[in-house]
């Protein structure tokens, strides 16, 4: 489908035909149209209605052919039908964009499918964008084209949303909140336009400053990783992404006929291209508004100010639990803190003022720790001495408090001498803090009942900082490598060739061979005198059963090591296929034995045993994983994993850093350290090999065998697609 870099007719469409219209109250035509008009929506507005002359106050049209003035979008509310055809007449009429409410499509399977296949189609060919079909509709702020229950307030707030009915929780939740909404977009089933589209339109939106979605599946993972990482880095993208369990998974993929993929490849997506994942739709909201009202703090040092230690504590062990760390203060500000705070109270942080803290001590501690003081106290807090870049403010009520007084002067202090740097607060308890957190939330100060969330938003604007800080990832440098590609093409075709999808062990050797993975010489042997002659030229031996049904060769006594002459690889042969007919598979097709070079492990100082394989993600293609390997890798399931797409050095680095292998393979206990660089290229050259070949669907090395001077690749197994 062409692509329009412009999506502002449905933004701010000049003339809407309204296709389904009616004045029956309680259908949805009704709804829409009623909609429209009470958002004071000033374009033209065109009911469509083959039965009406007039709906609403409005002159009605039978077809959007009858409308005598162009139209830059057409909303339908006509049976599914119905769709197609009226998609045509829209098409010859040059509308632009179309916004599908009707369900009936590809998520109803079966004809729906075909249906939705054609409207593709027919939008293709005139040129025009749909959303949906089976959404909600379009919102934004010169108009409701939904058929929501109410108007959102306007905000600063971009909400994209693959459920309908999720949508209109979320805006109906917003009514008592501070913030509101610049659109509110429902995709449905994203026949054409998807989050991707949007979100790159509103990068551009002067309207928008933070942007939320609720998304069930990405369709286009390549595409979502190159224009959500570019737009990350000029607005706030936070996603709650449904469908993380397995049942969840089912689901969402029956709601909008989407597989839900990998809720790894999406952990790895989302961060490579600076998203934040919210787990819940608290987060969501928690997320967005502290983006939208607080400055981002410049460095992950926060300071903790309560007037109750039990909710200090709580708060000191959220902060752990998030990663935050506590702002170390400088002796200058312990001076003041420990002179002007009673002899009771804690002035590290976190700072406990202790129960019977007023307001005025409250000021005087967040100006401290900031070194706002400009009283007789300034002249001795400079610049450096001030290590907080952020606050966590907890009020519990106490006999003593004011709530109301404290909210305000916290709102002042803020507004007035912290444009760089947030603050949060946790007004612990019930009716006696209902007022003063009203005041907090209307007044663009983020506050929660209790500490933990506001853990949990501090840690966001953390990732957000670091996301802007770090270099991104289209300027790094990928490694490429010289390779001998059309031998490994070849090897596949054959494969495919023999209607097999499983490669042979002398297979996989041979394309680490082409791709400069070292592995040890391996001949497949198909009778016991071969494995005889094999044996004399490779050396000393392992020889492994080769069959594409028989994958745990161990399991099966598929496995002779240390094999040494002639005679003993005859009968080693002869004993390992005996084991696989009696121990394996009955279907089991038996090519042969391979012979295969042994490692003399008692010339290398050091060994690790490490795993290191592909899986394929439907959306967002090869993952890469690393961990520790052997016998008990799926026991220890010591593994990290990230995306190919990009991987670089660097991306190598911290892929084996998440590990617990890798403090092994920097030496421990005075034992010299492993070959990590040849192992990082190990991972470079196999990531280029799943990037060049999309027809590996899966791979593994296992053991790859780690020296203090390079490697060697000992067990490779890889499958293809037919």
């Amino acid at each position: 489908m062409v692509k329009h870099s412009d999506l502002s007719f449905f933004f701010n469409p000049e003339s809407i035909a309204v296709v389904g219209a009616s004045g029956t109250p309680g259908k949805v035509g009704y709804n829409v149209l009623k909609n429209i008009i009470e958002s004071k929506y000033s374009g033209k507005l065109f009911p469509i209605n083959p039965k009406a002359n007039e709906i609403l106050g409005i002159k009605a049209y039978k077809s959007v052919l009858d409308v005598p003035e162009e139209i830059d979008i057409a909303i339908f509310v006509v049976p599914a039908k119905l769709v197609n055809q009226i998609a045509e007449e829209c098409g010859k009429k040059r509308i632009k964009g179309l916004v599908v409410i009707t369900a009936g499509f590809k998520e109803i399977g079966g004809e729906g499918v075909k249906r939705e296949l054609e409207l593709i189609e027919i939008a293709k060919k005139h040129n025009m964008r749909i959303i949906g079909p089976n959404c909600l509709g379009f919102i934004g702020i010169n108009y409701n084209g939904s058929f929501a229950a109410n108007t959102p307030k306007e905000g600063e707030i971009a909400m994209i949303s693959q459920s309908g009915a999720m949508l209109t929780a979320m805006m109906d939740y917003s009514m008592d909140q501070a913030f509101g909404f610049s659109c509110n977009i429902s995709l449905g089933n994203k026949a054409d336009m998807d989050e991707v589209d949007f979100i790159e339109h509103l990068a551009h939106d002067s309207n928008t400053k933070v942007i939320l979605c609720y998304l069930e599946s990405i369709e286009d993972g390549k595409k979502f990783l190159e224009v959500v990482s570019r737009v990350s880095r000029k607005k706030p993208i936070i996603i709650l992404k449904s469908g993380v369990s397995e049942a969840g998974a089912r689901a969402a993929s029956s709601h909008t006929g989407a597989l839900a993929g990998s809720d790894i490849a999406y952990d790895l997506a989302f961060e490579k291209c600076g998203v934040l994942r919210a787990c819940s739709i608290a987060d969501l909201f928690d997320f967005g508004e502290i983006l939208l009202f607080q400055p981002v703090p410049k460095r992950n040092s926060f300071a903790i100010i309560t007037n109750a230690g039990g909710p200090g504590i709580v708060s000191t062990d959220a902060f752990e639990r998030e990663g935050l760390k506590f702002a170390q203060f400088s002796e200058p500000i312990l001076h003041l803190l420990r002179k002007n705070l009673p002899a009771e109270a804690a002035i590290f942080n976190p700072i406990d003022i202790v129960g019977d803290a007023s307001p005025d001590r409250y000021e005087f501690t967040i100006k401290t720790i900031f070194g706002l003081n400009n009283d007789e106290h300034s002249e001795i807090i400079e610049e450096d001495d001030i290590t907080t870049y952020g606050a966590l403010i907890i009020m519990s009520p106490q006999a003593q408090t004011r709530p109301n007084d404290v909210a305000k002067l916290i709102y002042r202090i803020s507004s007035e001498s912290l444009s760089d740097k947030p603050i949060v607060c946790a007004l612990v308890g019930g009716v006696s803090m209902v007022e003063a957190t009203k005041y907090l939330q209307q007044n663009r100060i983020p506050c929660y009942r209790f500490p933990e969330r506001a853990a949990q938003t501090l840690k966001a604007m953390v990732k957000i900082n670091e996301f802007s800080s770090r270099e991104p990832y289209e300027e790094t440098e990928i490694p490429k490598f010289s390779v001998k590609k059309e031998r490994v093409k070849e090897i596949f075709d054959n494969v495919r060739n023999e209607g097999r999808t499983v490669l042979l062990s002398y297979e996989t050797s041979e394309i680490f061979e082409n791709y400069g993975i070292h592995s040890p010489k391996s001949k497949l042997a198909r009778t016991p005198a071969q494995a005889a002659e094999l044996q004399n030229e490779v050396g000393k031996s392992v020889l492994k059963i080769v069959s594409p049904q028989i994958i745990h060769k161990t399991d099966v006594g598929g496995i002779i090591l240390n094999i040494e002459s002639e005679r003993d690889a005859f009968e080693a042969y002869v004993q390992i296929v005996n084991n696989a007919k009696k121990f394996g598979p009955q279907n089991a097709r038996i090519y042969g034995v391979e012979v295969q070079q042994m490692i003399d492990f008692k010339k290398e100082p050091k060994v690790n045993e490490i795993i290191m394989g592909m899986s394929k993600d439907p959306q967002f293609g090869p993952l890469i994983m690393f961990g520790t390997g052997g016998i008990y890798a799926n026991f220890m399931k010591d593994v990290s994993f990230a995306l190919s797409y990009q991987f670089s050095k660097e991306s190598a680095k911290k892929l084996i850093q998440n590990t617990k292998i890798h403090s092994l393979l920097q030496g421990v206990r005075g034992e010299p350290a492993s070959d990590i660089d040849a192992i990082i290229d190990v991972l470079l050259r196999l990531s280029q090999l799943v990037n060049d070949f999309p027809e590996i669907v899966e791979l593994d090395i296992n053991p790859l065998l780690s020296f203090v001077k390079g490697y060697s690749a000992v067990d490779i197994k890889i499958t293809i697609s037919r």
